[in-house]
């Protein structure tokens, strides 16, 4: 039997997985979002990071796929476009250019502007959602008595602050990184969320360009992106930024400028287009030269990883709270859109096994949540421990493989099967990270890399200007 009505907080791409879930499970969906949405895809002041590039993972599409059939083909219908990484992206690492090889793992690239206004007008096609746009939740309500429920919620309208109040039999927050949960429990009197924290201090900047017509671009420019590494002994203050341009629809590409450690980063189109001209190759620079800048720079900072372990702590009944609400990755990694749909659908089983009325619900959907949750989390902060550890403070716990260990692997065994279709499952949230322990292929193959001398790092004059145009396989 359905229960009567459920709230989601937040109209986000976790909050509308989360609504599309509860639709199967209860008679009411209500998705309250203090923006107010336009039909056509627009940037808004609660998705900062829509100004950035996205891309949805292999288990991204896939998840996301179940959640709204054909959603690939609504994408692509409106000008998403499938991009294999291994094949289409070139790719300087550290120590050089690396192979182009085809993967088993296609990426959709798209802006997230255009994403979630695809999955926002499948969402409005549910019969029983129901968006309530320009309003803010104030507070939760609780039931009266000595067992703690979430009974319902207290809004205000944004434009005059018109009090509202609306009942729920469970409410989800996807709120987001700016998610008050933790502030509305602690003034209920429940115990502070234990936080963790890791933060190498990141920022990027980015900049959207109408790409150039197909007949000026050089006959040689296979790629359909650019991802330039730091490198892997800098020798200027350029060799310590990452570059990255990837297509969105409209014949458009969005060029991401990031490092960590508190670097300056560019907030003008004059700065922006002078760093780069100083990165390691010249492929950025003369994309910008023959583009058109559509936008600003967009510049963004505050990118700590965060974690709220909800799963350690006791809760009340009828709220639980989801994706980056819990646990926030540095976005620069692609994985919160991924991350969000996943987390709604492992509410969806949960609230399929467990009544979501029951008191012990919220502990049984944050244990599962948290079970999927270590592994994004895993590999978002490996990277950023690392950039800690090169100059900002070792963060790494004792006993832990070391990072310089991680990256030889991954930059010297990138041509060996074994090695490079166990990482791209990894990085593509198909396996945990930890899988690769057992991993008899990957660790043969690691192991023999890590017992060999190390191949020499080539100075920056060795390495190639320009990618390799060769298939591997």
């Amino acid at each position: 039997m359905k229960l009567r009505h459920a709230i989601v907080i937040g109209a986000g791409i976790g909050g509308m997985c989360a609504a599309r879930v509860l639709s199967d499970r209860f008679e009411r969906v209500t998705l309250i979002e203090r923006d107010e949405l336009a039909a056509a895809p627009m940037h808004r002041k609660g998705v900062p990071q829509s100004r950035h590039p996205h891309g949805l993972l292999d288990r991204g599409r896939r998840e996301l796929n179940l959640l709204f059939p054909g959603l690939d083909d609504n994408l692509r219908a409106r000008g998403g476009l499938d991009f294999d990484a291994g094949l289409d992206l070139a790719t300087l690492q550290p120590d050089g250019w690396a192979r182009r090889r085809r993967t088993r793992h296609l990426m959709l690239f798209a802006s997230r502007l255009l994403i979630e206004a695809v999955i926002r007008d499948r969402v409005k096609a549910i019969p029983n959602v129901r968006f309530v746009e320009a309003t803010e939740v104030a507070q939760l309500t609780f039931a009266a008595g000595d067992s703690p429920r979430v009974t319902g919620v207290d809004t205000r309208q944004v434009a005059d602050n018109a009090p509202g109040h609306l009942d729920a039999d469970l409410i989800v927050d996807c709120s987001g990184r700016g998610s008050r949960a933790t502030r509305w429990l602690e003034q209920a009197g429940f115990a502070a969320v234990e936080t963790e924290i890791v933060d190498a201090d990141a920022g990027y900047s980015t900049c959207w360009y109408q790409a150039p017509p197909a007949e000026a671009r050089p006959a040689s420019w296979w790629w359909k992106g650019v991802f330039l590494n730091p490198a892997a002994r800098p020798e200027r203050p350029e060799d310590y930024y990452f570059a990255l341009t990837l297509p969105i629809e409209g014949d458009r590409f969005l060029l991401t400028l990031a490092s960590w450690g508190g670097r300056e980063l560019p907030a003008d189109h004059e700065s922006f287009a002078a760093l780069c001209a100083k990165l390691r190759s010249p492929i950025v620079a003369e994309a910008l030269a023959i583009a058109k800048p559509t936008s600003a720079i967009y510049h963004r900072r505050g990118m700590q990883n965060v974690w709220k372990h909800f799963e350690r702590g006791a809760h009340p009944a009828g709220f639980v709270c989801l994706a980056d609400a819990v646990c926030a990755f540095n976005p620069i990694y692609a994985q919160g859109m991924t991350s969000a749909a996943v987390c709604a659908e492992i509410l969806g089983i949960v609230s399929a096994e467990h009544d979501p009325a029951d008191p012990a619900f919220p502990g049984h959907f944050y244990r599962r949540q948290a079970e999927f949750v270590r592994q994004p989390w895993a590999l978002s902060i490996a990277r950023d421990r690392q950039a800690l550890e090169n100059g900002v403070g070792d963060a790494r716990p004792e006993g832990e493989i070391s990072g310089q260990m991680w990256e030889r692997i991954m930059r010297e065994g990138a041509g060996v099967p074994a090695i490079a279709e166990a990482i791209f499952d990894v990085i593509n949230l198909n396996r945990p990270p930890e899988s690769l322990m057992q991993d008899k292929a990957f660790l043969a193959a690691a192991t023999e890399i890590l017992q060999r001398p190390p191949r020499p790092i080539p100075a920056a004059s060795d390495i190639p200007p320009y990618p390799p145009d060769q298939i591997a396989n």
